[in-house]
């Protein structure tokens, strides 16, 4: 391997997700359309509906103080604790002490009070939340994060810049790191800086050695996954097909239905996304081999990848006052050659240029 590279789209699962747990779009569709008949009334309450199923898969702590501050405070179905036991279901959170990877796992169970089950399902896990299923295998052979798709979607509807300062200290946002986009940090922008983290935190831990392109590749599979960057591209696509801020339109099953499963080459929304995508994210006046912007692009997304990068360390380290100093470092530019912003959002425009050449 000579360099590194961002994949987008992926024929396998992720690393840690078996293959025999995987589920197709289909199946997902029909636990989705269950969760929101939970909501009788609200189905077609598309903004509201798209909210309470992502907070089945991203809910509380940073999601609600940071990043969709909007929707903090519409309830979800489930019962969400983060634990420091690995439970028999449940998903890894990222943390890191003394630079090792010590995660702790986000568990979601059935309330005492669940309209449907009562009590007779307290302390379980419910179907959609086993074995990664957010995670499917579209009928293309293409894996794709839908709660992913939720997630940003639910940012396009709550539109906010993300920063440490609360709303009503809004107007000193410029004083301090922050990201722009709230649909930004939550998709693509935040996993490409999962990627960065992990090569600082693999460095530190290491002695402070350099990591082999084998390495940087191994934590771009994993913290920017192809599966993921599907889920964090199409969700832009389908925000500009789709009125999805409705609170009387269609079901959000519905909706992806319609945009993963109607192959109808006139209809298809899916047919340009790579260039629906970058148009939405900045990137202008396409002529075959490159936009016209990228300089200025790249120098706007270092810094928002950057700010974004301090965020995530602040929030990955246990130990406080290294949780502080370590993200002050890179907001000041700090370990620049170890957490290469610029090339990973290079590789990254690089990628989405070779999907763009095949749609033209």
């Amino acid at each position: 391997m000579e360099t590194i590279y961002q994949p987008i789209f992926s024929t396998t699962p992720e690393a840690s997700h078996n293959i025999k747990d995987v589920l197709k779009l289909e199946e997902f569709i029909d636990l989705l359309r269950e969760e929101e008949d939970y909501w009788e009334g609200e189905q077609h309450n598309t903004k509201l509906i798209i909210t309470r199923l992502r907070k089945i898969f991203y809910d509380q702590w940073g999601w609600n103080k940071e990043l969709i501050r909007g929707a903090a405070d519409i309830e979800g179905r489930y019962m969400v604790k983060v634990v420091d036991e690995k439970p028999e279901h449940g998903k890894p959170i990222a943390r890191y002490k003394q630079n090792e990877y010590v995660p702790k796992h986000r568990t979601i169970t059935y309330r005492p009070n669940d309209r449907i089950y009562g009590n007779t399902r307290v302390g379980q896990t419910p179907e959609i939340y086993k074995n990664d299923h957010q995670e499917v295998v579209l009928p293309s052979g293409y894996y794709c994060d839908v709660a992913h798709i939720l997630a940003t979607l639910d940012a396009y509807n709550y539109p906010q810049k993300v920063s440490p300062l609360p709303n009503f200290l809004s107007f000193l946002t410029f004083l301090v790191p922050h990201v722009d986009s709230n649909m930004d940090i939550v998709s693509w922008l935040g996993d490409i800086a999962s990627s960065s983290g992990d090569f600082m935190f693999a460095y530190l831990r290491n002695g402070k050695n350099p990591l082999s392109i084998e390495e940087e590749q191994k934590y771009i599979n994993s913290g920017a996954s192809g599966s993921d960057m599907l889920g964090d591209i199409d969700p832009f696509v389908i925000a500009k097909g789709y009125d999805v801020g409705t609170n009387n339109g269609m079901r959000f099953t519905e909706i992806i239905s319609d945009y993963y499963l109607n192959d109808s080459s006139k209809l298809s929304k899916r047919k340009n996304r790579i260039g629906i995508y970058c148009e939405f994210i900045g990137l202008k006046n396409w002529d075959g081999e490159k936009f016209s912007n990228e300089s200025s692009w790249l120098k706007y997304y270092r810094k928002q990848l950057r700010n974004n990068l301090t965020f995530q360390v602040f929030s990955l380290t246990d130990e406080k006052i290294k949780s502080l100093w370590l993200p002050l470092v890179i907001w000041f530019n700090g370990y620049k050659n170890v957490v290469k912003v610029e090339l990973l959002l290079k590789i990254y425009l690089k990628a989405l240029k070779i999907e763009l050449k095949k749609e033209s």
